[in-house]
């Protein structure tokens, strides 16, 4: 009994092996390639210049003119540092999810641009935790109840949102699971920026 597990498993691996083998570095390109023209061609047929793409636009351009005009000038490197700790972190999560077909969107700002929702990203996202940040950095509690309400908002008014717009759609996601990342995410870069500070004093 023990002998034909092994041996089923032994022949499964086998056959992965052999069909990871047999697939070149060519072959892996000319699907890259042709998964990019069609997304090409999908985006200038279905995204560009539409009312959606031009929303993207606005959300790329209008919060990042409202936090420059906001921001503490006298706290502007703090407030940054702790703007690209969390875009950072936001970001590369969304690249993982976007790639492994957690999430997808349906409108893009750029067939270029990985990941695809980079405007809300960084205005619906990083910058109401910067101005958050400003705002209520100084004492941790206040904090943690400003962030947690952020995070409730971006999980089930904005995400939806962008459902109801027919530009971000899940997959397998869903928007209950956003809401304690977002938390977390703004709570470890408040513990990072603090530590870095401590280093200074």
């Amino acid at each position: 009994m023990l002998l034909s597990i092994l041996g089923a498993i032994g022949y499964q691996l086998n056959e992965h092996l052999l069909i990871l083998s047999s697939i070149s570095l060519q072959e892996l390109l000319d699907a890259e390639a042709k998964y990019h023209k069609v997304l090409r061609t999908y985006w200038h047929e279905n995204n560009f210049l539409t009312y959606k793409w031009w929303f993207l636009v606005v959300l790329s351009i209008v919060p990042a003119i409202i936090w420059w005009v906001r921001v503490d000038k006298t706290r502007l490197i703090e407030n940054t540092a702790f703007g690209l700790f969390y875009g950072v972190t936001a970001i590369f999560l969304d690249s993982i999810g976007s790639n492994a077909m957690v999430w997808t969107y349906p409108v893009r700002l750029t067939p270029y641009l990985n990941p695809q929702l980079y405007p809300y990203d960084v205005g619906v996202v990083i910058i109401p935790f910067m101005f958050v940040y400003q705002a209520f950095s100084m004492s941790f509690k206040k904090f943690f109840v400003a962030t947690g309400v952020l995070s409730l908002f971006l999980a089930f008014i904005a995400e939806p949102f962008m459902v109801y717009l027919d530009i971000y759609k899940e997959i397998t996601w869903k928007h209950i699971y956003s809401f304690p990342i977002y938390w977390l995410i703004g709570i470890m870069c408040w513990v990072i920026i603090k530590k870095f500070k401590s280093y200074s004093t």
